[in-house]
């Protein structure tokens, strides 16, 4: 197997952000705050980022407002995810502390004596349960005498999104503790869509009499380690590795399925890295996919004027099926895309499976491969241009563009 690229170089100490006009930025790696208690949870795009609340233990809040918790959950590793926008949130904090009495205190009440009872620890609020239990059982083992237990109090604590991006994201300056949304719309809480200002400023911001950028308020974003370049990398390592290009074959086009990948992207990774990064966007929970044909020249080159990021569902319906054979398999008897040969009948005809149905549809016979790929297209098309009506509303507006205007060519 041909060796992977290593993302663990001169990359690692830099890092791919998005700056405040949502244009693609390096930042180097230590500048940049690693996440403490990581969650796996699905993320909106390859720069976002789950924290987690300070002063609570359930709680996570994104660069981008979304907040999840598991506070009630029985599998710690699933996850409630709250309203987003404009809206108000309830969380809790858990403060724990260790209590102790004497074993013949309790023995001969059978209770808790109040009175006799003992704080031996009191712990920071958003100390992990784990961690209270591990100190709770070596205190049991270093002292038989008393009897040791955890107590909990939980307390309410009213919020809203964009005070928990602002408390984890942006730095904090004296006297600027009132939140405005950039661009106008409070339920954007994307982190650099928020500033910090004085109530003074608030009063004047709300009332129309100055704009945010007439303030000129400096505002500095904390950074925390994303997994945009991994995950880039690792797309990147698939694409190679289906090419097959080593340096023993010169990267000459002979490359497995007649992949091929362009020069720039092979000597220079992160300039795809780049590419990906600026082009990725989510749509739904469908895995996204680089795609080189939906704008390619038909060389099947991974090129970053042929490329796209399709969604899975997107993708598969734009493959082209495999070849099929009106006889034995041999070139001169490929028949069009979609078209089979029935020997026994002695007729031509096609098969279609349309999006979301898992059922194929078998055409009519015809007398020539000709007319039977011409049905076949007529109902391809279809398909692909009602798909692409689902799906407009998720893409971006040239890939919809682009897909109006397929050809379904028969090789």
């Amino acid at each position: 197997m041909e060796k992977e690229i290593n993302t663990e170089n001169s990359d690692t100490k830099i890092q791919f952000i998005l700056d405040e006009n949502g244009e693609l930025q390096e930042i180097p790696k230590d500048k940049c705050k690693p996440v403490e208690h990581p969650i796996k949870y699905k993320l909106k795009n390859a720069f976002e980022v789950f924290v987690r609340v300070e002063d609570t233990e359930n709680y996570w809040i994104s660069n981008y407002g979304r907040c999840v918790n598991n506070l009630n959950r029985k599998d710690k590793n699933t996850f409630y995810e709250h309203k987003e926008g404009k809206c108000h949130y309830t969380v809790f904090e858990i403060e724990r502390e260790i209590v102790s009495c004497p074993i013949k205190a309790k023995c001969k009440t059978k209770r808790h004596d109040k009175k006799k009872e003992k704080t031996e620890r009191v712990f920071k609020i958003g100390t992990p349960s784990e961690e209270c239990s591990q100190i709770l059982e070596e205190m049991k083992k270093e002292n038989e005498k008393r009897i040791f237990s955890m107590q909990e109090t939980k307390w309410r604590r009213e919020t809203t999104p964009e005070d928990l991006v602002a408390d984890t994201f942006l730095v904090k300056y004296k006297g600027r503790f009132k939140i405005w949304h950039k661009d106008g719309n409070e339920s954007n809480n994307w982190y650099k869509n928020l500033l910090t200002v004085t109530p003074e400023d608030y009063k004047e911001l709300k009332a129309g009499k100055v704009t945010w950028k007439e303030l000129d308020l400096e505002q500095e974003y904390i950074e925390y380690e994303n997994r945009a370049s991994i995950q880039a990398y690792h797309v990147y390592n698939g694409i190679r590795t289906r090419c097959k290009d080593t340096k023993e074959d010169d990267r000459i086009r002979k490359c497995y399925d007649k992949s091929i990948m362009c020069q720039e992207w092979l000597d220079h990774p992160k300039t795809f890295v780049k590419w990906y990064l600026e082009h990725y966007y989510e749509c739904g929970d469908e895995s996204m996919q680089v795609d080189k044909d939906l704008f390619g020249d038909g060389s099947g080159m991974y090129h970053p004027d042929f490329c796209c990021i399709l969604p899975q569902g997107l993708n598969a319906l734009l493959a082209n099926s495999k070849k099929h054979y009106a006889e034995s398999e041999v070139s001169d008897n490929v028949l069009p895309l979609g078209v089979y040969y029935s020997g026994r009948v002695g007729k031509y005809f096609s098969r279609i499976t349309f999006t979301g149905s898992e059922q194929q549809n078998t055409l009519s016979r015809w007398d020539t491969p000709e007319e039977a790929f011409e049905e076949y297209k007529m109902m391809k098309k279809a398909d692909i241009l009602m798909t692409a009506a689902k799906y407009k509303e998720q893409i971006p507006d040239y890939i919809y563009k682009k897909l109006l205007q397929v050809e379904i060519e028969p090789y």
